[in-house]
């Protein structure tokens, strides 16, 4: 017969062992909420705020299990380029704007609101978009348009009805990162061989505090940006027409164009004409490499170990008592 103590202690141990494995189950999950013009999202690794209070959409990100530094994605502007260089991409000092500017902050946005979709009562996707709301006008031939760093040309004759959806995503299954859907609908092209560039400022800043600093440098490999810990990774293909046909994308980064400061990010497509443009980049963190490990293995792996090992233990020890 075995000792109740002993049974006891074993049954302890392998509670302790697999106790903090099923807490950091429990942990993932999505948290959200939308109040005051902000929107929150956690999914237990990355922490996200989207201010959605008819601003121009801006995305704000950390490690949960470390939130030092903050990062940034601002969008700023949609803008034609002649490809003065012949590269696909937006190239600072060399491409020249040309036609119309989409500015981001001066339009008004409209937030959705969540979606969600569940298996088995537990939240395992969810979604929300920002739609524009205003049209753009241009200046009539002959006016020229003066932005710094841009050289002034002339626009068109009416106001453009275009319409930018961004539509963010996330994931339970990839719980470090998250998407975002861009549609274009709408843009009036200046000239049939331009492209469009679509620029967005990244920055930083120290955990929710509100004094940003331009980021120390990005890193442009393959197609990922990386900026400290966080980066963007982008697709080299969009779609258009509904996706019955690719657009080429290529991107570069440099000082922002425009009257705003601070490193920014182009993404260039190539001229898709009076169609839709579909694109869909990614967000994310860079884990830090603050893993627990004990030769080799890390804590989660260390923990369903021990567990394993305590219930063959619990076993072996039952099995001799009865003999």
């Amino acid at each position: 017969m075995i000792n109740k103590g002993v049974l006891v202690t074993l049954v302890a141990a392998v509670l302790l062992a697999t106790a903090p494995f099923a807490v950091a189950q429990h942990q993932h999950g999505f948290y959200y909420e939308h109040s005051f013009g902000e929107t929150s999202i956690t999914t237990g690794e990355i922490g996200v705020m989207v201010n959605s209070n008819g601003e121009v959409p801006r995305f704000r990100w950390w490690n949960e299990s470390d939130p030092g530094t903050d990062y940034h994605v601002m969008f700023s502007a949609f803008f034609e380029a002649n490809d003065t260089d012949k590269d696909g991409a937006f190239t600072p000092g060399e491409d020249q704007h040309v036609g119309a500017i989409f500015p981001f902050p001066m339009v008004d946005w409209e937030f959705s609101g969540f979606v969600t979709e569940e298996q088995n009562d537990v939240v395992t996707a969810l979604h929300f978009k920002f739609t524009s709301t205003d049209t753009i006008s241009h200046h009539g031939p002959g006016m020229m348009t003066h932005i710094p760093g841009m050289s002034g040309m002339p626009g068109h004759m009416s106001p453009m009805d275009v319409e930018i959806e961004i539509r963010v995503h996330f994931y339970l299954a990839t719980p470090d990162q998250f998407k975002f859907d861009l549609r274009v609908s709408g843009w009036e092209w200046t000239y049939d061989d331009s492209i469009l560039v679509f620029q967005f400022i990244v920055a930083e800043s120290q955990h929710l505090h509100s004094q940003m600093r331009q980021v120390s440098d990005i890193d442009h490999e393959g197609n990922r940006f990386s900026f400290g810990y966080g980066w963007m990774e982008y697709a080299q293909n969009a779609f258009a027409g509904n996706a019955t046909h690719q657009v080429q994308v290529h991107a570069s980064h440099g000082p922002c164009m425009g009257v705003q400061e601070g490193n920014a990010i182009f993404i260039a497509f190539e001229n898709f004409g009076n169609e839709t443009l579909d694109y869909d980049p990614i967000i994310g963190f860079t884990q830090l490499g603050t893993t627990w490990t004990f030769f080799g293995i890390d804590y989660v792996q260390l923990l369903i170990l021990a567990g394993g090992v305590s219930i063959v233990a619990v076993v072996v020890i039952v099995a001799k008592n009865r003999q």
